[in-house]
């Protein structure tokens, strides 16, 4: 059974003593899925490789502000990103908030307090039944079995929908044609080959896709299957 320790963490600072006295404590108290990152630009690239649960977000950073980056990211996500930075007046903190941090945490901190924090957020996320998923210009209502592309309805037949679910419940992570074969088809019919597989994908990217022959999303992993990648 997944955890919170299972989680996958992403700390962006440009302070590198920071980063790994951050990694040596949540290590030891149970996280060992930890990526990190020094700046917008490679955050934003260990964020599009992997969606973490949780993101330990500075704001003073090389290459811009945290804040902005964090208002990006916002226009996908909901992932729970925690400000960590040592501004301090509550202008900077009302700002934060406004740009869609879930918490603030200034510098110099306690690691004990830090830890607890990001506990918290990752067991509220936990508990939280996300029914909608966001990723660029789509929009997908688990519940309504509806997808919207630049807010406007894309028509899915009942087989693009299990496809699209069974994408969306292992985002970031490869799955075979067995495998989606057997998430799609096997427990509706028989049988079905590998064809039908293939030309389900390519129906499906060419209502989500902007361009289906270099697709963002539905990605082929040759020799293996599929993998579907998040957008921000």
């Amino acid at each position: 059974m997944q955890t919170i320790y299972d989680a996958h963490l992403l700390l962006v600072d440009d302070n590198p003593d920071l980063i790994t006295l951050l990694c040596d404590h949540l290590r030891g108290a149970g996280y060992q899925n930890l990526a990190t990152a020094s700046n917008c630009a490679e955050a934003k690239a260990a964020f599009a490789a992997q969606t973490p649960e949780l993101m330990v977000l500075d704001i003073n950073l090389p290459d811009g502000d945290g804040r902005m980056f964090l208002k990006h990211i916002r226009q996908s996500n909901t992932v729970p990103v925690l400000l960590l930075t040592a501004r301090n007046t509550e202008a900077d903190m009302l700002q934060g908030f406004d740009a869609g941090c879930d918490d603030y945490v200034t510098k110099p901190f306690s690691m004990a307090v830090l830890l607890r924090r990001i506990e918290v957020l990752l067991k509220r996320a936990e508990n939280t039944d996300s029914r909608f998923y966001y990723s660029g210009a789509l929009a997908y209502d688990f519940d309504g079995k509806q997808l919207r592309k630049d807010g406007q309805e894309v028509k899915l037949t009942a087989t693009e929908i299990r496809l699209l679910e069974a994408f969306l419940a292992h985002r970031n992570q490869v799955l075979t044609r067995e495998q989606l074969l057997a998430m799609v088809w096997d427990t509706y019919e028989n049988y079905v080959d590998e064809k039908t597989l293939n030309v389900n994908v390519r129906r499906l990217r060419g209502k989500i896709e902007d361009n289906p022959q270099e697709p963002d999303h539905i990605r082929t992993v040759f020799g293996i299957g599929y993998k579907w990648s998040d957008r921000i």
